[in-house]
């Protein structure tokens, strides 16, 4: 009995039929009977840690990491020499840096032009032609229709000047000419003699066929 104590105290290891030896990587064994008096059983050496001292077990289903000096020599030594070192079988792998992707470019923003007014098409003679009629037109108001002070006046000096004489967008043949009028004129009612001036518009057509006419006039009034 004494001699059986010892030989528990010390350890058992019997290998499991057609494991692997001692000698061999992750060896087998069905039971391990540590010194601290703890018993493993279907036990799988798996690595040792120099660092720490440990030796990486599988018991079972069950890892557990168990000081090399709990087990007993000359097995330590057997299981020392036999297992990989713990880090031994890691594999290093290179991670390279994901590549950089730039931003994509922030979309332009391009500003459209508002759609401007169809233009008319103008014709410098036809131009021509219009004003002179409402030249003609102006002329006649401010010499006969026009009427200042008493309204017994008469209007000796005239001088028209044109602005402008600009097609109407939207009616085909017709122009607006603007301009103003410098006056002299005689009261007789008053028998006195006066100056005036005047800004107006005349509006002419040209029908197919026909000559420029003027249709329409506006005194617009006086001006400084």
């Amino acid at each position: 009995m004494k001699y059986l104590r010892l030989l528990r105290a010390v350890c058992v290891l019997v290998a499991l039929p057609g494991a692997a030896s001692a000698a061999e990587l992750s060896p087998a064994f069905v039971r391990i009977d540590l010194t601290d008096g703890r018993t493993l059983r279907d036990v799988t050496v798996k690595s040792y840690d120099p660092a720490t001292g440990k030796v990486l077990l599988l018991a079972g289903r069950t890892a557990m990491s168990v000081p090399l000096a709990l087990i007993p020599s000359p097995f330590d030594a057997q299981v020392k020499a036999a297992v990989p070192v713990a880090g031994s079988n890691l594999t290093t792998v290179t991670v390279r840096p994901a590549p950089v992707v730039a931003a994509p470019p922030a979309p332009r923003v391009v500003r459209l032009a508002s759609p401007s007014a169809p233009s008319v098409a103008v014709d410098d003679g036809a131009r021509a032609r219009h004003r002179a009629a409402a030249v003609k037109r102006a002329e006649r108001f401010f010499t006969y229709e026009f009427q200042a002070g008493s309204s017994a006046i008469s209007v000796y000096d005239r001088d028209i000047e044109v602005e402008e004489t600009e097609a109407i967008e939207g009616w085909p043949g017709r122009y607006r000419t603007k301009g103003r009028a410098y006056l002299q004129f005689y009261d007789s009612r008053g028998r006195s003699f006066s100056r005036t001036n005047s800004r107006f518009e005349v509006i002419t057509e040209q029908k197919p066929g026909r000559e420029v006419a003027a249709v329409d006039f506006t005194r617009l009034g006086e001006f400084r």
